[in-house]
């Protein structure tokens, strides 16, 4: 006689071994690098970010011996400045600073491990950042002394002609559009682009007090290399 219940035959158990779960983990990785490699540069841009990257770590590694690396190196760590750079536009595609922000205080220094490592684009990238919030204070100052002068009865026009010291080009420049005067701005144009080439991170520090627009220099095309003679005026180039 049949009851009211029912037997239910459980499902076996499914297993899951170490195996199947690296093996997810290992796809998830190969479709990350799939991705990123669908933005690598030519072979001719990466090549070139390259040597100039084993460049600049030779100057600052005098002691280094070519001999124990091989091009390999170099081009991952190429690789590495082009993903961060294609990841965010307004970090540098500059090898020289690159390498500059990296930790090289120690006495054998490798090039494997401080340049062709993930780590070594998060370095940069905080870095970059740091140097962009010193530049932005920078010019904050300058803002606020010229808009200090400005209440004490002083003309723009002359806080201009004085050639404080205490005021940039770029910092002039900025203060003039805020106060409606294109007129005076244009009169500090090739100071502010001058400024800009020494440090075309100022860019992004503008950001914070000029419309994009209005920035002295045009945007340049996505992905261009920064000139190798790279300064950073009132802030040291290297952190480490």
């Amino acid at each position: 006689m049949r009851s009211g219940f029912r037997f239910l035959r459980s499902r076996p158990r499914r297993k899951h071994s170490r195996v199947s779960r690296r093996s997810r983990r290992t796809w998830n990785e190969v479709r990350t690098l799939s991705r990123s490699y669908k933005v690598l540069p030519t072979q001719k841009t990466l090549d070139r970010l390259a040597d100039r990257i084993e460049r600049a770590f030779t100057l600052r590694r005098s002691n280094w011996y070519r001999g124990c690396s091989t091009p390999r190196i170099w081009s991952a760590a190429a690789t590495i400045l082009w993903e961060v750079h294609f990841e965010d536009p307004t970090i540098p595609l500059d090898p020289e600073l690159f390498v500059a922000s990296q930790p090289l205080t120690a006495s054998f220094a490798d090039p494997w491990t401080c340049l062709a490592q993930p780590e070594a684009g998060h370095r940069y990238r905080q870095s970059v950042r740091r140097i962009i919030r010193r530049l932005r204070t920078e010019l904050k100052r300058e803002i606020r002394l010229t808009e200090d002068l400005l209440r004490q009865g002083r003309a723009l026009s002359m806080i201009i002609g004085s050639r404080d010291a205490r005021l940039s080009p770029l910092g002039l420049y900025v203060a003039a559009h805020q106060a409606a005067r294109p007129d005076l701005a244009g009169r500090l144009r090739a100071g502010a682009i001058e400024q800009h080439n020494c440090c075309p991170l100022y860019r992004s520090a503008c950001l914070a007090f000029l419309p994009a627009e209005l920035y002295p220099m045009e945007a340049p095309n996505r992905s261009v290399e920064a000139k190798g003679s790279y300064e950073l005026p009132r802030v040291i180039g290297s952190y480490n």
